[in-house]
């Protein structure tokens, strides 16, 4: 591990990190940057990077120079004033800041803070380690983690891991991530990245030997771990190579190195991911060949939906042939938020209406409980001293406010939607006394919309952006039933409604109780 001012260039899994954050680099721009930070102090030439790098491929100048410009934006660079890459007219670059080489047990060893008590998910793991007892016994396993954002893929994952590891001592353990982009450019991206930190890992001699010997396509792809002879030998011998050589021979690398050693492979945000890697997990669960394998990869269905993306006809296909299993996260129960916020304060009693207040407000979402509990927090609304936790203001006074980071990100997400499926949330998100779902009837009144347009566009919220769903139906008093909905989180009808300008909200609600009182009177007359 290298570390320079906030960054820290992990080799061993082959990526960069911002404090906490993964930061967005291509492999052949995390190429470019590595080789420059282990030749800090000094003048590369391009000559000498590509030589390096790419020794039989060709790449001009210009495309080095991308690679520069994409590294600087990232780490945040100034040419004209660097802090990290200088340019040196007519010579190359020199890498500038100073860099502290850091010692590390294993790459993959979880950080601190990420091990934490997790509540409501023990069934999952349970589940988990099913499957990993299988894999441990040859039969190969893929197991897809999925639910909405904010759910707990990630944790969920991580405390497995963790657990993994500490019960077997002999396992192997790969994380590839699938970035937004790039992910979908670089063909097997994740699979790249986590080879990247076996081969960096205890064991990667000897995983480097069985790609030359079984996988050359593949380990041609990390030119800093062959020699220059090495290199010329693997161009010759993987011209022409398809893509259908490149899953048959990870197939084959796969059995060999887990025959002995059972090997976890973990791809997030398999959204992100490319159609070959797609690919690859299909081959994965259809070779016959025992295995002890096992392949976890996270996603968001909605995402999948609404990208249509090859994964969703794949994981359907292979659950028809259990050749796979789902693990679909729901949110905490209001035990469950009791039961975090006590694992919290040490397990000293919590104030009455804590939990109850917590969980309306994140509907058992964890990342809005974490979320709604800091804000609160912060608010100075509660406080937690010597553990335990305790009210400031009484419980009425605390309205729900929906903390920054999670507005950005649920405004992201409407944003992303059309100017109908906008005006849509809009009178969706009006307030009602009696009820927290809305009917179409009243509703498409408001925007002069047709109930039917109305009701297919809460639809598409419902099935492609789990935004809004589906809440029954109600009779009217002239006898005629409307569909009704409700947001899937209180939060998304917060930030809907907050959305409206002042003037245009209470316009709307003049119109929605204008709707009301003459639809009343229509059947007062009817009656009549």
């Amino acid at each position: 591990m290298k570390t320079f001012q906030s960054f820290r260039l992990d080799t061993a899994n082959q990526c960069l990190w911002h404090g906490d954050a993964r930061a967005d680099l291509t492999p052949k721009a995390l190429d470019v940057l590595r080789y420059l930070v282990e030749h800090a102090g000094r003048l590369v030439t391009p000559d000498e990077l590509l030589e390096a790098l790419w020794p039989e491929t060709h790449i001009n100048p210009e495309g080095l120079r991308k690679y520069i410009q994409k590294i600087r934006k990232v780490l945040g660079d100034r040419p004209h004033k660097p802090e990290f890459i200088e340019t040196l007219p007519r010579r190359g670059y020199q890498f500038v800041a100073p860099v502290i080489e850091e010692i590390t047990a294993k790459p993959l060893d979880l950080p601190t803070e990420t091990v934490k008590k997790i509540v409501g998910r023990e069934p999952a793991l349970a589940e988990l380690n099913r499957s990993l007892s299988q894999a441990v016994r040859g039969q190969r396993q893929i197991v897809f983690i999925t639910g909405e954002p904010g759910i707990g893929k990630t944790t969920l994952v991580d405390e497995f891991q963790r657990r993994a590891a500490a019960n077997i001592l002999s396992i192997r353990i790969a994380r590839g991530q699938c970035v937004e982009g790039y992910g979908g450019k670089e063909p097997y991206y994740p699979m790249l990245e986590a080879l990247g930190g076996l081969c960096g890992g205890p064991g990667g001699e000897s995983l480097v030997q069985t790609l030359a010997a079984q996988a050359p396509t593949w380990l041609v792809q990390f030119p800093a771990l062959l020699k220059p002879e090495h290199r010329d030998m693997l161009q010759r011998e993987i011209l022409g190579a398809t893509r259908e050589r490149m899953l048959r021979e990870i197939g084959e690398v796969l059995e060999t190195i887990t025959s002995e050693n059972p090997l976890l492979l973990v791809f997030e945000d398999l959204r992100w991911s490319d159609h070959s890697t797609v690919d690859l997990i299909s081959a994965l669960a259809r070779r016959r060949p025992p295995a002890k394998l096992m392949v976890i990869g996270t996603y968001r269905p909605v995402d999948v939906i609404v990208l249509e993306h090859p994964l969703k006809a794949l994981k359907q296909d292979l659950l028809v042939h259990q050749l796979c299993r789902e693990i679909a996260l729901e949110p905490l129960g209001k035990a469950e938020v009791a039961e975090y916020l006590a694992a919290e304060s040490s397990g000293a009693s919590l104030p009455d209406g804590l939990a109850s207040l917590l969980y309306q407000q994140s509907e058992g979402n964890p990342l809005f409980m974490v979320a709604a509990l800091n804000h609160m927090t912060e608010r100075g609304l509660i406080t937690r001293k010597k553990g335990s936790w305790r009210f400031r203001v009484a419980l009425k006074g605390i309205d729900l406010e929906v903390p920054k980071s999670l507005q950005q990100m649920i405004e992201a997400r409407i944003d992303r939607l059309s100017p109908e499926e906008q005006r849509v949330l809009e009178v969706a998100s009006l307030r009602s006394i009696s009820s927290s779902r809305f009917g179409v009837a009243s509703r498409s009144a408001v925007i002069d919309l047709e109930p039917e347009v109305f009701e297919g566009v809460c639809e598409t919220l419902s099935r492609r952006h789990c935004i809004l769903r589906s809440a029954g139906s109600e009779k009217l008093a002239d006898g005629t039933v409307s569909a009704c909905y409700e947001f899937v989180h209180v939060l998304y009808r917060e930030v809907c409604y907050r959305r409206i300008a002042p003037g245009r909200r209470a316009k709307l609600h003049k119109r929605l109780g204008e709707w009301g009182e003459a639809h009343l009177k229509r059947v007062n007359e009817g009656a009549g």
